[in-house]
Parts: structure tokens; C-alpha cells; sequence
């Protein structure tokens, strides 16, 4: 990931415990939060603050910025993504929520098809998720969640190894049938990676 080295401070008081605001750019991929490159100081270290998706207004704490108004991200104190500032709010004491950084997660699909008996077959797929790029270091420990869909269906789940990989099988399924896997979901702990890639296959029996 790609930081700039310039940053213009300023000073805003938001909440009476700090007032140490900075801007900057970075690029990142936090799926269903968006960085406008607010920086606070809580005290320890400068974190990054999250904002609501682009046309989303409804946290109480709000920011403009370039001419358009943000909504800051509010969570309950103690959760996981706790940025250690705190605000009070018509419904009591809430917690910035900080910006996690993650890279992009692509993701590789392939499959291939395995007689069982006569004209019965099961499907294998092999799911490849690395990072930014299909060339890119492999993202391990990672739980992804997919789909079956077609001539079979069913919903999956399960955690990339050292390769960035995880693999499933299908049930039996019918020659000439078409099988198709999804991947819908990828997450580390509560945090969903934005995808890239290819995301979802099929194959024909």
C-alpha cells in the first residue's frame, strides 16, 4: 500500500479529549466503509477514522471535506475496531470506529469435473485468494464464504492455508447438468475484504 508523505494538519475540536485531525490519502480496501483520509491522534498513535459509504448520512458526527459532508463511523466502546476516541451522543458515550486497512483480496476460480459412477460427477473447485493481484502474496487464514448453484446447491465455507487456498466438492450431479461456485464473502475476524477477480465459475457435466 501506497502512503503519501505529505500531510496538511489541522486543528478541529471534535470531542474535548483530542483535537489532532490529519489528512492524508491511502489507498485500501475495507469492504462497506470508506476512507476520506481522516487521521486522529488518540493519545498512542495516529489511527485512521472510518466513514459511512459514499451517499450515506447517518451518524451523528459528521465531517466536510473538498465540499461534500461525511458521516463518521460510530461504535459501541470496547468493540473490536475501537479507535480509543470517544464522543457523547444523544444515545450516550460511543467510539470512532478506525479505518482497517486491507489490501484488496483477488480471487482465482478453478474447476474441474470427476466421474463417480456411470453418468454421475462430482465437482472440485479450488479457490486462490491472493493479494491485489493473481501474482500477488497469498492471503492465508482468511474465511471465505461461497455458493453452489445450479445443478447443485448448497452454501460452503472454509479457511485459506499457506497458499491462499481452499477447496470444496460438490454432491453428485446428472451429465449435461451445469454447476456453478460463488464466492460471496471473504473475512478476517469481523472485517469483510473488498474483491477482484474472479468471483464466480461454472462448468458443464
Amino acid at each position: 500500500m501506497k502512503k503519501t508523505n505529505f500531510y496538511v494538519r489541522i486543528s478541529i475540536l471534535l470531542v474535548a479529549c483530542f483535537s489532532l485531525i490529519i489528512f492524508t490519502q491511502e489507498i485500501s480496501a475495507e469492504k462497506g466503509f470508506q476512507d476520506i483520509g481522516l487521521r486522529v491522534y488518540n493519545g498512542t498513535q495516529v489511527v485512521a477514522i472510518a466513514a459511512e459509504p459514499a451517499g450515506t448520512l447517518t451518524s451523528p458526527l459528521r465531517i466536510a471535506k473538498n465540499g461534500a459532508i461525511y458521516g463518521i463511523v460510530l461504535v459501541d466502546p470496547g468493540d473490536p475496531n475501537d479507535s480509543g476516541l470517544r464522543i457523547q451522543t444523544n444515545s450516550g458515550i460511543k467510539a470512532l470506529r478506525k479505518y482497517v486497512f486491507l489490501p484488496t483480496a483477488y480471487v482465482s476460480i478453478s474447476m474441474w469435473k470427476q466421474q463417480v459412477f456411470l453418468n454421475s460427477y462430482v465437482v472440485h473447485v479450488t479457490v486462490t485468494v491472493t493479494e491485489n493481484s493473481p501474482s500477488g502474496s497469498p492471503i492465508v487464514g482468511v474465511t471465505l464464504r461461497g455458493t453452489w448453484s445450479g445443478a447443485y446447491n448448497a452454501t460452503v465455507s472454509g479457511t485459506t492455508d499457506a497458499n491462499g487456498r481452499v477447496s470444496f466438492t460438490s454432491g453428485w450431479v446428472g451429465i449435461g447438468s451445469t454447476v456453478t461456485f460463488t464466492v460471496n464473502k471473504i473475512t478476517i475476524g469481523s472485517i469483510e475484504y473488498d474483491l477482484a477477480g474472479q468471483t464466480s465459475a461454472s462448468i458443464g457435466i
